[in-house]
């Protein structure tokens, strides 16, 4: 697609060209040649050029500025139009652009070929073929900057289409609103993803599968149940929250400080308090009632959101409200709860 011009100095001649045209009103090649002293094969090859780049029209006959190479002459400037490629992600149900959260460090969509040779997710067809209308659409959306397409990005055309897949794990719940998929992903394993939630309730074939696979998980219990043996854990670790999720409920001393240097077994790093694990696909929330120890993997997520780039205070404030609800404080986290962590613990930029 094309890009916002590029700004450059103008040559003497294209500048003296295009104002000939504009301000002198000269619509010929001859009479543009006579003003300017300068021969017809000269001025030729400078309109070429400014038809090429999209300043001029009509470089065979009656020459006309285009609102670019008008724009360049109030300006002063040479603009010349760029060609960029960009990637946009697509969801497979409704072909409707996938958010800007998807396009962030730490969220690894896999191509067919490492989608095919992964044995930790179920891959599944797409359930609509992509349309090029899908990209008209979001480029006339107000909103397109929301969904990783920039507002420089001009004239948006397809080279090709293929497809991607985004790991996903899709916990099945039984909620006030009735039986819902929450989708959980890289872009945030602490709460089901609206969009795709939204999108998995009319993709038949994903509901068909969880009921099948709800129908199977019988026969993992042996193995779930080698993994928490493993890790000191029983079955007495596991119990029911809210929305029919499993809850891996541990003390506070399995969830050790970042700076302890080594981790008896069955430990887990504070940070992942609130996130999901999926041993052998059954999916459970790794939890803890100390309150002080949730307060301590708020922090910790907040950290990390605020290190991965530039974030600005109504931003970060944003995220630490989600953060302490989603980990059930007593109060939200402020910056100043932040600021005060960081340089608690040396880490983060907040504590320099």
């Amino acid at each position: 697609m094309r890009r916002s011009p590029a700004r450059d100095p103008f040559d003497l001649l294209d500048r003296y060209v295009g104002l000939a045209i504009a301000e002198c009103e000269f619509r010929s090649l001859a009479e543009i040649s006579e003003y300017l002293g300068i021969t017809p094969d000269i001025v030729h090859r400078v309109l070429r050029f400014l038809g090429e780049i999209g300043h001029v029209t009509g470089v065979g006959g009656a020459l006309e500025l285009t609102p670019l190479g008008l724009s360049a002459v109030c300006d002063k400037t040479r603009y010349t139009p760029k060609e960029a490629r960009l990637k946009l992600y697509f969801d497979g149900v409704r072909c409707a652009p996938l958010p800007e959260r998807f396009y962030g460090r730490g969220v690894c969509v896999l191509d067919r070929e490492s989608a095919d040779a992964q044995r930790e997710f179920t891959l599944f067809s797409p359930a609509t073929g992509f349309t090029n209308d899908a990209i008209t659409a979001l480029a006339a959306r107000p909103d397109r900057t929301r969904y990783s397409l920039p507002d420089e990005y001009e004239s948006p055309r397809v080279l090709g289409n293929d497809l991607a897949y985004l790991p996903c794990y899709v916990i099945p719940a039984v909620t006030g609103d009735g039986y819902r998929l929450l989708p959980f992903t890289a872009a945030n394993a602490t709460a089901s993803d609206p969009h795709l939630e939204d999108a998995f309730r009319s993709w038949d074939t994903l509901n068909e599968a969880m009921i099948t696979e709800r129908n199977s998980q019988g026969a993992r219990h042996d193995d779930v149940d080698r993994w928490l043996a493993d890790r000191d854990l029983s079955w007495e670790h596991l119990s029911q929250a809210g929305e029919s999720v499993l809850r891996l409920v541990l003390p506070a001393g399995r969830f050790p400080a970042s700076d302890v240097p080594a981790k008896a077994k069955g430990t887990f790093s504070r940070h992942r308090v609130g996130s999901y694990l999926t041993p052998h696909g059954l999916v459970f929330q790794l939890w803890c009632k100390d309150m002080e120890i949730r307060r301590a993997a708020a922090l910790e997520r907040a950290l990390q959101y605020d290190g991965e780039g530039r974030r600005g205070d109504e931003d970060l404030a944003a995220f630490l409200g989600r953060v302490s609800a989603r980990l059930e404080l007593d109060t939200a986290l402020t910056i100043a709860d932040l600021t005060s962590y960081s340089r608690r613990t040396g880490r983060g930029s907040r504590g320099i």
